[in-house]
């Protein structure tokens, strides 16, 4: 059994920052293994069918339909016969150099993990889109001096139509600069030392803000608490590794830090609604071949 979920990488040094492609399932797709990518990815999906697992939640695959996933995010296609559509890969770099909003990726929701990765435009917008990716594929399949610059602004477009139609949802939180700052310091905290620290005073510290705060403008922005987003993030760790690996639910507890492995477990499931051991069943039977 393998230690660690495949990391695909469609992105290489050196190489165009970025793919794009026709997705037709004719014939059925099956079930994807579980894995990841090196870089972010958008679905557009013409025809739908099947579903979309994005870090074990489960999404429907619609017509008409965006689907994003983040860079490192685990997923799994279940596509049926007939199945549209396109897919971009691309790296933060390439879409930063050629937007207009260098910050883009600091106030992208979907991104950020505040709102849901899936987007459903309206005919006009959908039609929109997929004509530019119609260019994209055109494009990339050139000889062009400037081929990385034209499709770094073809991504940074798409991204900012689909930010529009965030914005303009009536569940959506507008939120200021510095709120969605702070949420994106947090995230990559959260990121970057989950394993060590599952206290939202610890977070605070490295900020440099009081707790109180910490957790009022991440409320504000999420709807979820700052001690919901470690919790979450320390869930999804232990899901990928009861996925892709035979660590013992007692071994999987020390590594993340929990000095009870019988509270971890209680943790887990309080959580999933599963034991580790009843997790690892289910899953590895659905997306494992």
């Amino acid at each position: 059994m393998p230690n660690e979920i495949p990391s695909h990488q469609l992105i290489q040094t050196n190489i165009m920052p970025c793919k794009v492609a026709r997705l037709n399932f004719t014939g059925g797709h099956g079930t994807d293994d579980a894995h990841r990518h090196n870089c972010f990815q958008v679905f557009l999906f013409t025809k739908g069918g099947g579903e979309h697992m994005i870090d074990f939640n489960y999404y429907p695959i619609e017509d008409n339909s965006l689907h994003f996933v983040s860079e490192g995010q685990v997923h799994s296609l279940n596509s049926i016969d007939g199945t549209d559509g396109y897919v971009i890969l691309f790296t933060k770099e390439i879409v930063i150099l050629n937007s207009a909003d260098k910050y883009i990726f600091n106030d992208f929701p979907v991104f950020n993990k505040s709102v849901s990765p899936i987007l459903n435009p309206d005919k006009e917008m959908f039609a929109d889109m997929e004509n530019m990716l119609l260019m994209m594929i055109s494009e990339y399949e050139k000889n062009n001096t400037y081929k990385e610059n034209i499709l770094g602004s073809y991504i940074s477009i798409i991204l900012l139509k689909s930010k529009t139609i965030i914005t303009e949802t009536s569940d959506y939180k507008r939120t200021d600069s510095s709120s969605q700052e702070l949420l994106q310091k947090f995230n990559n905290l959260v990121e970057e030392h989950f394993i060590q620290n599952h206290k939202v005073n610890e977070y605070a510290d490295l900020l440099n803000v009081t707790p109180n705060h910490l957790s009022e403008t991440i409320k504000k922005v999420t709807g979820k608490t700052a001690g919901d987003i470690i919790h979450q993030r320390l869930i999804l760790e232990a899901k990928r590794r009861l996925l892709h690996s035979s660590i013992s639910a007692k071994e999987l507890a020390y590594e993340l830090n929990f000095n009870d492995p019988s509270y971890f477990s209680r943790f887990f499931k309080s959580n999933t609604g599963l034991s580790p051991e009843a997790f690892r069943k289910e899953i590895r039977e659905k997306y494992q071949h």
